[in-house]
């Protein structure tokens, strides 16, 4: 006893640091192995072909979770599920994450699709709501204190809000529902994995660390991500840059000896084309990944090495429709099919441009002057107004533009922020999308 007070005095003497500041888990050995269940709840947020990644990433989590020993009845999946049986799919029925790799479909359970798929039902879910969701199965997680929880989200998303089929989660929403799980005492540990453009600004913040949440993101707050896995067998992109690349790492490596904190970094390092963050309480990134993606000692397989590595050919997440025809174009010998190719381009360059000036207009209806203006289009701000910003972003989805839809508009999401941190005044700011968008073309709605 007498050494350990003259070694925290000194460290305290040494380092400056107040007695208040300093923390007991720092004096302490790493967690022993958890003593409750693990959850695992895995989800695809988009719809369409030219979404098919989405659905390939959330299907390989789930074969993943097996390989690794957690049980069916510990993973919930939602997935829109029209993908692999799509008209379009030259290998109907199946669903590749890697060029010529594993059909992850095959033996997939799907607990919610189509319209199930929606952020009520997620967070019911996520919650333990079972009596709240609509569609599916009906399963939830009934999880309790000692129990930990591991989510897996791919879809679209921009500034403070991510993407479901029909609807969008904002960042109110998710939090307050976090924050409930919290006070309720739904877990003990809880690791979010999230692959979406701007993902960072969902959780900037607002994770606070005593939540208990590690929280991992495919790009910071105010980039993209990528598509990748996008020049293969004549599919549009197989998977999301970050996703293959967590879900390769946990394949590679034994995660009983593996750190979260080091598939961090390892990932980091491979996602080349946005900035991999994370949040919340980075003490849980100290423990193994495989308290969240495993069962300990129950695990079918430990290592998986891959024969070929195929270049990942990687194309922003917004870009993934209009890149795939243009590819099209430049293979295509047959002249109808060429000027289809050309009229869909045609569009999708038109659109864009539409939705740059519907922002433009909608700026311009709150902002006179020119300096304003430019601020407003050139500034990044932290999404901190929560209340503002969800006003915003859902009366702008059903009045203006709907973002499932057409994603790109997503890219601008952020121009609602700035104006919630310019006026703080949702009100102001939605009677301006009425008076802009009530004379504008309804072709986005």
């Amino acid at each position: 006893m007498i050494v350990f007070l003259w070694i925290f005095v000194t460290t305290v003497l040494i380092t400056g640091k107040s007695v208040l500041a300093l923390n007991l888990h720092d004096f302490l050995t790493p967690k022993a192995e958890p003593a409750g269940e693990l959850h695992a709840l895995l989800v695809a947020g988009s719809n369409g072909w030219w979404n098919y990644r989405h659905q390939a990433d959330v299907a390989h989590a789930y074969h993943l979770l097996l390989s690794k020993g957690i049980l069916p009845e510990h993973i919930i999946v939602m997935m829109y599920d029209d993908i692999a049986n799509d008209a379009s799919n030259p290998f109907r029925g199946k669903l590749f994450n890697r060029p010529n790799g594993t059909d992850v479909y095959k033996g997939l359970k799907i607990d919610y699709s189509g319209s199930s798929v929606n952020p009520k039902n997620f967070l019911n879910v996520l919650e333990g709501n079972s009596e709240a969701v609509k569609g599916g199965n009906g399963r939830v997680i009934n999880s309790k204190a000692t129990d930990r929880i591991f989510v897996y989200f791919s879809d679209h998303g921009g500034e403070g809000l991510i993407c479901f089929p029909d609807d969008v989660l904002t960042k109110k929403d998710l939090n307050s529902a976090l924050q409930r799980m919290h006070k309720s005492k739904k877990y003990d540990e809880f690791v979010f994995y999230l692959e979406a453009c701007e993902s960072g600004s969902m959780f900037k913040k607002t994770l606070e660390p005593s939540m208990n949440i590690y929280a991992v993101t495919a790009s910071n707050p105010v980039e993209s991500s990528w598509a990748t896995y996008c020049d293969y067998m004549d599919l549009p992109c197989l998977g999301d840059e970050f996703s293959v690349n967590w879900m390769e790492d946990s394949e590679k490596h034994d995660i009983d000896a593996e750190q979260l904190d080091a598939q961090f970094e390892d990932v980091k390092k491979m996602t080349k084309l946005s900035h991999v963050m994370h949040y919340g309480n980075l003490k849980i990134a100290k423990e193994s990944v495989g308290w969240f993606q495993g069962e300990h000692g129950k695990k079918l397989s430990v290592q998986t090495q891959y024969e070929d590595d195929y270049p990942k050919v990687s194309w922003d997440a917004r870009d993934v429709e209009l890149m795939y025809m243009k590819k099209l174009q430049k293979t295509t010998t047959i002249s109808l099919h060429a000027q289809a190719l050309e009229q869909r381009v045609t569009q999708i360059n038109q659109d864009r441009r539409d939705i740059e000036a519907l922002f433009m207009s909608l700026v311009d209806n709150l902002l006179p002057n020119t300096n304003d203006k430019k601020e407003i289009f050139d500034k990044r701000n932290d999404v901190e107004d929560l209340s503002c910003h969800d006003d915003v972003v859902k009366a702008f989805d059903t009045t203006c533009i709907d973002v499932n839809r057409f994603d790109y508009a997503l890219k601008y999401i952020y121009v609602l922020n700035n104006l919630c941190v310019k006026f703080g005044d949702s009100k102001k700011i939605i009677n301006a999308m009425h008076a802009t968008c009530s004379t504008a073309t309804k072709q986005f709605l």
